[in-house]
C-alpha cells in the first residue's frame, strides 16, 4: 500500500520544528547558567535577550502569517533556516548583553520564517479529518528536539566548554533545517495532485475530510475580530504562553542557582520533562479527534495549573519532587500548547487561516516575553522564584474561565445551526 505523500511532508516538518524549536526556545535556556558564570550576568538579565527575542518575532509572526497566505513556505522556510544558523554561529564571538540580544533577534527572525506558522498552515492544508494526530504528531518535534538536543550538547556544556556545545547544534541546524525544505516538503497536496489526507476525490465530496473551515472560519479578520470568541482564546492563550515560556526559560537557572542542583543533573530533569512533553502532545492531539476541542483544552490547562502546584513545592533536598514536576508539567506544558494550535485550526480554519494564526502567534509571542521578564524581574526583586509562581497559578485559573466561556458560546452556535 502506497504511503501518503502528506505523512512525507509532516515527517519533514518534523524534523524541521524538531531542530528550530528545540534549539531556539528548549535547548539554549539550558547555557544560560554558563553565561551566568562567564559574564557574571543576574537571572534578569540572561533571559532579557530572550523576553526581546519574543517581542520581535510578535511582529515577524504577524508579517509571516499574511506571507504564508500568499506566497509558498518552501523558499522562505529555507531562509530562515540560514538565518537561524547563523545566528547561532555569531555566538562564537559573543562578547556583552546586547550582542546576546542582536544574535536572539537574527534567531527570532529566522525562527518566524520556518517554525510554528509555516509548519502548521502546511499541515493543516495536508490533513483534515486526521488534523488532530497530524498537528499533535509536529508539535511533539519541539519536545522531542528539548529533550535529544540538551543531551547531545550535555558533555560540553558540563566541561564548561558551552562554545563547543553551540558549534554543535549549528551543524545540526544547518542539516536539520535546510535538507527537508529540498525534500520532502511541498505547500500543498494539490502540487503533487492529491487531495487532503489521500482521500480520493470521489470520496470527499460532502464528507469530513473536506471541512476546512472551521465553525467560525472563512470571515475576514476584521469580521472575526468583532466576535467576543476571539478575544476569550486570545486570553487564553496568551496566559498559557505567558506561563509555557516563563517557566522553560527560567527552569534550568531555578534548579541551579536557587536549588543547587548540578548542571547534568538539571539537563536530566529537563530531559524527562521534554520525554513527558512528547507523551503529552501526542495523547491530547489523539484525545483531540474523539472528543471536544475545548474540553480537551480545559483537561491541559488544569493539568499545567497542578504541575505549578508542584513546582512551588520543589526543593534542593527532593529530587523525587522535582521530578514530578517535569513529568505532569512536561505533560500539562505540551496539552496546552498542542491545543491551543488545534482550536484556533478548529475555529478559524478557512482561507484567512493564515493572518489570523500570525495574529495569534503574534499576541502569544508577546505574552510569552512579558512571562519571561516577568518572572526574571520578581526573582531579582524578591529574591525567589514563588512570588510568580502564585501569579501565574492566578493566570491559569483565568485562562480556564475564558475556555469555559467559549465552549458555551461555540454549543450554543452550532445549536442554532443545527436548528436552522
Amino acid at each position: 500500500m502506497r504511503i501518503f505523500y502528506g505523512w512525507w511532508v509532516l515527517g519533514g516538518l518534523f524534523v524541521m520544528y524538531a531542530v528550530s524549536n528545540g534549539i531556539a526556545t528548549f535547548t539554549l535556556p539550558v547555557f544560560y547558567s554558563s553565561f551566568m558564570d562567564e559574564y557574571g550576568w543576574n537571572q534578569e538579565e540572561v533571559t532579557r535577550p530572550a523576553a526581546i527575542k519574543f517581542l520581535f518575532a510578535s511582529v515577524f509572526n504577524l508579517t509571516a502569517g499574511f506571507l504564508f497566505d500568499r506566497y509558498s513556505p518552501r523558499p522562505i522556510m529555507g531562509a530562515g533556516a540560514l538565518l537561524m544558523v547563523f545566528g547561532l554561529t555569531m555566538f562564537l564571538s559573543m562578547d556583552s548583553l546586547l550582542h546576546f540580544t542582536m544574535i536572539y533577534l537574527f534567531v527570532a527572525f529566522g525562527l518566524s520564517l520556518c517554525g510554528l506558522i509555516p509548519s502548521m498552515l502546511t499541515t493543516s492544508r495536508w490533513f483534515t479529518k486526521y488534523r488532530g494526530r497530524a498537528v499533535g504528531i509536529l508539535l511533539m518535534a519541539s519536545s522531542f528536539g528539548g529533550a535529544a538536543l540538551p543531551k547531545v550538547v550535555q558533555v560540553p556544556l558540563t566541561d564548561g566548554n558551552w562554545r563547543m556545545a553551540m558549534m554543535i547544534l549549528a551543524g545540526i541546524g544547518f542539516v536539520g533545517m535546510f535538507l527537508p525544505v529540498l525534500w520532502p516538503l511541498r505547500a500543498r497536496p494539490e502540487d503533487k495532485g492529491l487531495t487532503p489526507d489521500g482521500v480520493p476525490q470521489s470520496e470527499t465530496e460532502g464528507g469530513e475530510g473536506t471541512k476546512k473551515i472551521g465553525i467560525v472560519g472563512g470571515l475576514p479578520l476584521n469580521q472575526v475580530a468583532r466576535m467576543p470568541v476571539f478575544y476569550y482564546l486570545l486570553i487564553a492563550t496568551g496566559i498559557l504562553w505567558f506561563c509555557i515560556t516563563g517557566v522553560t526559560q527560567h527552569h534550568a537557572v531555578y534548579l541551579e542557582k536557587d536549588h543547587g542542583y548540578d548542571r547534568a543533573t538539571v539537563i536530566d530533569v529537563v530531559f524527562v520533562f521534554f520525554l513527558c512533553a512528547i507523551v503529552g502532545k501526542f495523547t491530547f492531539g489523539w484525545l483531540s479527534d474523539h472528543v471536544n476541542r475545548l474540553a480537551v483544552m480545559l483537561l491541559a490547562t488544569a493539568n499545567l495549573g497542578i504541575g505549578l502546584v508542584i513546582l512551588r513545592m520543589v526543593d534542593g533536598e527532593n529530587i523525587a519532587m522535582t521530578y514530578a514536576y517535569a513529568i505532569v508539567y512536561g505533560i500539562g506544558f505540551s496539552g496546552a500548547f498542542t491545543m491551543i494550535q488545534l482550536t484556533i485550526a478548529e475555529l478559524f480554519a478557512g482561507p484567512t487561516y493564515g493572518r489570523i494564526l500570525g495574529v495569534y502567534v503574534a499576541v502569544d509571542t508577546i505574552a510569552a516575553a512579558i512571562g519571561i521578564f516577568t518572572l526574571g524581574t520578581l526573582r531579582v526583586q524578591l529574591g525567589s522564584y514563588i512570588p510568580a509562581i502564585d501569579l501565574m497559578l492566578f493566570m491559569v485559573a483565568i485562562a480556564m474561565v475564558c475556555i469555559f466561556a467559549i465552549k458555551r458560546q461555540m454549543s450554543r452556535r452550532q445549536q442554532e445551526t443545527v436548528a436552522a
